[in-house]
């Protein structure tokens, strides 16, 4: 990334050649930015794992408890986006397959269809129907067969060890299953316009093939503080909202995960192949093994460094853990669970990157599961390897810039100069997590690789006033402190 290369080749020559061997051969020199200074900002009871160095001098600058074991939030999809690069490579598409054996004559398929799914977290509905809609242009108008989605490129759960259960029915948590459809993601209107004591009545757009019940009772804004609003799901996509909400003037929209993704699948593509006007004699199942035959058409995801670039700067979940899944899928060749995934990426990272993750585990991609735990050194490993890759790499146009865009463009602690825009990180957030993991440059132009990890983070009674206030103030001295040392 052009603003981040922090001196040219010709310059970098003549600086290693004025170092030589003094700076090969030196003792490793003490951290110059005492962490101390600043702990005293965070609230009572936050642990704080912070590690930094100068890559231009192979200098540690700050070094407070970087051994510590963390959680890391979604600074860990810095391991998944090196693990995908160095596994799957820059060409990599997630495909989503019509396969068939069968022979087409007078318009009919005579046989089944099976429609392979890889895990792409990017299909949209429509890129579906489009297709699908392939068949008819093929002159296709009638399956004398089954329907049969394969999902067999992803084994056991569809879900990470350690996910909060009453997270599971968040859009931000939503499976990385085979077959995803729209980020298996699907939306509610609510309107709670009524009179207090009544039912909040709530709508689903027909084209989501779930069932939403509504008991919700409409109350005054005073009993609104002390009540709770909560959703149960059901069998086959049925959810059941519960508690109360204060009395609204306008509709609002709320979203919710898709719970049981292969019946939700199921359902959308039967729905499509109605409007198609495909007709099918047949059923529709599952694939017990993977399936094989003529590929009759495909749809192709954006290459890797497009994924990429979405997962990291908007930190999307379900891009990394579909990212992490086929990594696991490629090193084995074979579908594999989560944990079969977290042992080929800490493989990969430790053989080919050279991390040493010491006592570290890694549960999933996307840094959601509470199993993860990191240490700030294993993570800063990581960043200088991609430092030094980044000619082969370019990674890191793919992190978030400060007060510019992605999860950095609204961060208090760094939206004025000299951090804006000269600093680039991945967060990570989890309740009572914020960190960050990525680089700068300093007062000189020199590239600053830096770990943050606060663990434990709460203001107690003064949440709702005093949330970031603590964080803002560590962070602008720390940073500033980074950026001012010699």
């Amino acid at each position: 990334m052009k603003r981040f290369q922090l001196q040219s080749t010709v310059f970098k020559n003549i600086a290693f050649s004025l170092l030589g061997l003094a700076l090969l051969n030196a003792a490793p020199a003490q951290a110059n930015v005492n962490l101390n200074d600043y702990i005293s900002y965070l609230p009572t009871g936050a642990s704080v794992g912070f590690a930094a160095e100068n890559l231009n001098r192979q200098q540690t600058i700050a070094d407070y408890n970087q051994q510590i074991l963390m959680l890391p939030a979604s600074t860990q999809k810095v391991f998944t986006a090196l693990a995908a690069k160095l596994t799957l490579g820059d060409q990599f598409q997630f495909a989503t397959d019509l396969v068939s054996s069968a022979k087409i004559s007078n318009k009919i398929l005579q046989g089944d269809l099976s429609i392979r799914f890889s895990g792409d977290p990017t299909l949209r509905s429509g890129q579906l129907y489009q297709l699908l809609a392939q068949l008819k242009q093929q002159g296709i108008d009638t399956i004398n067969g089954n329907i049969v989605l394969d999902t067999s490129i992803f084994n056991s759960h569809d879900r990470g060890l350690g996910w909060i259960w009453n997270d599971l029915t968040m859009c931000f948590n939503a499976p990385p299953s085979a077959a995803s459809i729209d980020g298996n993601c699907f939306s509610v209107e609510l309107n709670a316009s009524g009179a207090i004591g009544e039912l909040v009545q709530a709508s689903v757009p027909s084209h989501f093939p779930v069932q939403v019940f509504s008991q919700v009772r409409i109350v005054s804004a005073q009993e609104a503080a002390n009540c709770a609003f909560d959703v149960v799901v059901n069998d086959n996509n049925r959810y059941t909202l519960k508690g109360c909400i204060a009395r609204q003037s306008n509709p609002f929209g709320l979203s919710f995960a898709v719970q049981d993704t292969d019946a939700y699948a199921i359902a959308i593509v039967m729905n499509q192949l109605q409007k198609l006007k495909i007709n099918v004699n047949g059923q529709i199942r599952l694939a017990l093994q993977p399936t094989n035959g003529t590929i009759l058409a495909s749809h192709y995801s954006k290459p890797l460094p497009d994924l990429l670039k979405q997962m990291m700067k908007k930190s999307d979940n379900q891009i990394a853990d579909s990212l992490f899944r086929r990594i696991g899928y490629q090193y084995y060749q074979k579908p594999v669970s989560f944990q079969q995934s977290a042992l080929a990426m800490r493989q990969i990272l430790s053989k080919q990157a050279e991390i040493d993750f010491g006592n570290s585990q890694i549960a999933d991609g996307s840094g959601l599961s509470r199993q993860n735990l990191i240490s700030p050194a294993a993570l800063l490993q990581a960043l200088d390897y991609i430092s030094r890759h980044e000619d082969t790499l370019d990674l890191l146009d793919t992190f978030p810039i400060a007060g510019q865009d992605g999860t950095l463009s609204g961060r208090g602690s760094m939206g004025e100069a000299p951090l804006a825009k000269n600093l680039i990180a991945k967060t990570g957030a989890l309740k009572g997590v914020y960190n960050l993991a990525g680089f700068m440059q300093n007062a000189k132009g020199e590239r600053i690789a830096f770990v943050q990890f606060i663990n434990g983070y709460s203001t107690g009674d003064l949440e709702s006033r005093t949330k970031r206030s603590p964080l803002v103030n560590f962070e602008k001295g720390v940073f500033n402190a980074l950026y001012q040392n010699p």
